[in-house]
């Protein structure tokens, strides 16, 4: 009885034949990457909502002085007449860069706290535990007639999303090092095809009038955004579904490997025997650190990308769909067609370098060149920035996931990645605690200075990160350890 329980709790601990384990790490990857592509579905819809969305709430809460929409353009108006600025044209600039750094500062809370529950109790367990809070969120955002309640259901949101980190953490316990940056590329692919599908989703399901369709719902707190809330709620019901049927726990999962090819602590020691963890929690730290400063300088003016959008070209919701779709097209083929091929070949830490001189490009393409009489410019910043998504946070995910597995004090060496949730729980939680930030300060600075000048600083930051991550870190992933060992026999 103990024996068959132990099974169904955790059915992947258990060494499989090569052919059969082949099989599982096929399936659980492509029940994972769907899964993740239905969540970033559900998660995108809003995107190119936001800064209408705010407008709708201003109609509705701004002349209302008990709401907090209220309490919070009085805060930002406050903020910009200490400025000494008089328009308030960009209110609602800062104002969507506060609700973005929310969403991101309470995933900055709970990534490390829902790794370790995932290292405690599976993946597959907490994942599900996610989905529900995710599903809780979406409901709230159907009945959000007041910003109150959207502002609690992006909360909420925040508080449980948990799917992406633990797609991460999944893949990375079926992958070996030599193959993990092409698995963990599968959820670049799944962001880049969110992002193209969900914001012309978005944009279409706005058109539709819940009232006017189905009359029976009047007297229920909805709004002329219900339509896409109510279809992203369905997704997460149907991904929920599909994870309840299709997912099987992959924490502790054993490859069939020889013992030569497995990571241990011998293989970590120096010459003289004694073990050497320090360069590898310097190497995680910095990596760590490089991770926030990218995220907090990218996510930033990836959020003011709509806005400025709406400020230089009128972007109505489909222009706003089409254009984010079209990055995300960009980014899909870049992580399909170079990034999965080519990590193991040139490293990961060239390509992260790479995608961040695409950024710089792409954001002083945007600030400075991307106007009405010269459109063409758009594009190409835009493409920039697909090249960036497509190549950056895969590699320096993959990067950090080898540090996690060979060697590190927080990894127990019987059972490579026990801890492993938590490991990337950390380093996903900083990068999100750089995303908080990014938006506010990004479109404070887009506020005050304009979108040319915060464009300009962004570019000038993210090249600045770049040349951190070419002398701050050393080695270059697998690619260069193979090369290594070559030389070594």
């Amino acid at each position: 009885m103990a024996g068959t329980k132990l099974a169904t709790a955790s059915p992947a601990t258990t060494t499989k034949p090569a052919n059969s384990q082949a099989s599982f790490i096929h399936k659980t990857l492509a029940t994972v990457f769907l899964a993740l592509f239905i969540d970033i579905l559900a998660f995108t819809i809003i995107l190119p909502l936001f800064p209408r969305l705010l407008e709708h709430y201003d109609k509705v809460d701004g002349n209302d002085e008990t709401s907090l929409y209220y309490s919070m353009r009085s805060a930002v108006q406050s903020f910009r007449s200490s400025l000494g600025i008089e328009s308030s044209g960009l209110d609602i600039v800062l104002f969507g860069g506060a609700l973005g750094s929310l969403f991101s500062f309470l995933q900055f809370i709970s990534s490390p706290i829902i790794g370790r529950l995932s290292d405690r109790f599976g993946r597959r367990r907490v994942l599900l535990l996610s989905m529900i809070g995710n599903g809780i969120s979406m409901l709230l955002w159907i009945f959000s007639r007041s910003f109150t309640t959207f502002v609690w259901s992006r909360v909420i949101g925040g508080l449980t999303e948990g799917n992406v980190q633990m797609s991460i953490a999944m893949i990375s316990d079926l992958t070996t090092p030599e193959t993990r940056s092409k698995g963990l590329a599968l959820v670049g692919i799944a962001f880049s095809l969110g992002f193209t599908i969900g914001p012309p989703l978005g944009a279409y399901f706005t058109s539709f009038d819940l009232l006017h369709h189905f009359p029976i719902l009047q007297g229920l707190p909805i709004n002329r955004y219900s339509s896409p809330a109510l279809f992203a709620f369905i997704l997460i019901v149907l991904e929920t579904g599909y994870l309840c049927w299709a997912l099987p726990e992959t924490k502790g999962f054993q490859r069939a490997e020889t013992k030569e090819s497995k990571p241990t602590r011998k293989a970590q020691k120096s010459e003289n025997g004694i073990e050497n963890k320090e360069p590898l929690r310097h190497t995680a730290h910095r990596l760590n650190s490089i991770h926030f400063l990218f995220l907090f300088f990218f996510s930033g003016m990836e959020f003011t990308l709509t806005f400025l959008t709406h400020d230089r070209f009128s972007f109505t919701h489909s222009s706003q769909g089409k254009f984010l779709g079209f990055i995300g097209i960009m980014s899909a083929l870049v992580q399909g067609l170079y990034t999965r091929r080519f990590a193991r070949i040139v490293g990961e830490k060239v390509i992260a370098v790479q995608g961040m001189i695409a950024c710089s490009f792409g954001l002083w393409v945007l600030g400075c060149y991307a106007y009405p009489n010269s459109a063409g410019w758009l594009w190409v910043g835009a493409a920039g920035l697909a090249v960036t998504s497509g190549t950056v946070v895969t590699t320096l995910t993959a990067l950090a996931s080898y540090e996690s597995g060979r060697g590190d004090a927080s990894v127990l060496d019987e059972n490579e990645g026990d801890n492993r949730g938590h490991v990337l729980g950390v380093f996903r939680s900083v990068g999100q605690l750089g995303r908080s930030l990014g938006p506010m300060v990004a479109c404070s600075i887009y506020w005050v200075m304009g979108g040319k000048v915060a464009y300009q600083i962004a570019a000038m930051c993210v090249g600045g990160v770049a040349v951190a991550l070419v002398m701050g870190v050393k080695g270059n992933g697998k690619a260069q350890e193979k090369r290594e060992k070559k030389k070594t026999q």
